[in-house]
């Protein structure tokens, strides 16, 4: 197992669920006043961009800034921010301010979603004073975002600075706004830390290993999840790039240590713990019923509350083909590793990284086609015969 990985796992430190202590009351003695909220949500909007910021009681000086994927122009501007995922929730826990932006509108958006990161640090500052340090996560479209950002700092120490590191998570670093490509110096200026799943590699990896950075100081962390899938990285995965980039800030680069001999990146791979099966189990043995969880608006790709244990109990194998039924309308359905485990149009199940399972079609719309929402049930039964 690499160093770094159990370094970080040392460094993850998971919150309680709960914020405060449970209030406490004996008979006969009124219970203690509720404890006083451990953090406050705000939300606002700067120049069409709407944005949602989590602040704890007891703020830290430090920010992290959100920069989310591309999204389909036609859907509506949402800064969609949970304080309850666990890796915000632990740094709201330990004082960060965590924030997100909607960016001004949706679709390609790079310049102008530039400029409403930047724009939501200024708002934060002027609600809260000047912090000590500023962090950018970003996911595919928001990965080049930060990857920009990281670029474009000043290089000198002793200037002033908006940002002082960045993740990418699987950044789309091909990404052309009106027709042009996005030109990238590949010359980082602060800490910048790739994040990518196994389908992901090439283009985090091409970037790091071209990278010219003024200092080795410079040169980028490639942290590896061995899943596939596009952004498909857990909570606890993501709280230890975190760290890795905390580390970095304070103990400097080489307190972070070299990938395994032959390898370029660092495996940080973290499996989702397993728990009880949520999926209403036929008599039979050979099929279940399941319940969907969330749709994706712009894809339609659907994701139920089933667990890998739960196919292993209905007999449905890795690779197989197996039913999907809605209604009166079944679906013939492979139990694959991502999307590129079917052909074109064909339905594919697959694992996310945490835990449960997306189906959807390659190149298709699950959701509309089989006319599924939040809360339907949907039933899988095996099929050996096919496969």
């Amino acid at each position: 197992m690499p160093r770094l990985f159990l370094i970080l796992l040392t460094l993850l430190t998971v919150m309680p669920a709960s914020w405060g202590a449970e209030a406490r009351g004996g008979r006969g003695v009124p219970p203690p006043a509720a404890p006083a909220p451990a953090f406050t949500v705000q939300t606002g909007e700067i120049a069409g961009a709407k944005y949602t910021a989590v602040v704890p009681r007891d703020w830290n000086r430090r920010i992290l800034l959100l920069a989310h994927g591309l999204r389909d122009p036609e859907s509506p501007l949402v800064a969609d921010l949970d304080p309850e995922a666990l890796a915000y929730r632990t740094l709201v826990s330990e004082g960060w301010i965590v924030a997100k932006t909607s960016y001004r509108r949706n679709g390609i958006i790079i310049a102008d979603a530039l400029l409403d990161l930047s724009a939501l640090r200024a708002r934060i500052v002027s609600l809260h004073g000047e912090p000590q340090r500023v962090l950018v996560e970003g996911d595919s479209m928001g990965g080049l975002l930060a990857t920009l950002i990281a670029e474009r700092e000043p290089d000198e120490t002793d200037s002033p600075r908006q940002y002082d590191g960045v993740i990418a998570v699987d950044p789309a670093l091909g990404l052309r706004e009106n027709d042009s490509a996005i030109g990238l110096s590949r010359r980082p200026a602060i800490p910048l830390v790739f994040v990518a799943n196994q389908s992901e590699l090439n283009a985090s990896q091409a970037y790091a290993t071209t990278a010219s950075p003024s200092s080795a100081e410079r040169q980028p962390l490639f942290l590896r999840i061995a899943r596939d899938g596009h952004v498909n990285v857990n909570q606890r995965e993501r709280l230890a790039a975190l760290r890795a980039l905390n580390l970095w800030l304070d103990s400097g680069r080489a307190a972070l240590p070299r990938p395994p001999r032959g390898e370029f990146s660092v495996n940080i791979t973290i499996e989702a713990e397993r728990q009880p099966t949520q999926v209403a189990m036929h008599a039979d043995g050979r099929g279940f019923d399941a319940r969907v969880l969330q749709v994706t608006t712009r894809y339609g790709n659907v994701y139920v509350n089933v667990q890998p244990d739960d196919f292993i109990a209905a007999g449905i194998r890795s690779m197989h083909w197996f039913q999907v039924k809605v209604g009166n309308r079944t679906f013939r359905t492979r139990y694959g590793s991502y999307f590129d485990s079917v052909a074109t149009g064909e339905w594919v199940a697959f694992g996310s990284a945490d835990g449960f399972t997306w189906i959807g079609r390659n190149n298709g719309n699950a959701a509309q086609t089989a006319a599924l929402k939040v809360g339907d049930t949907v039933t899988f039964r095996a099929n050996d015969a096919e496969r």
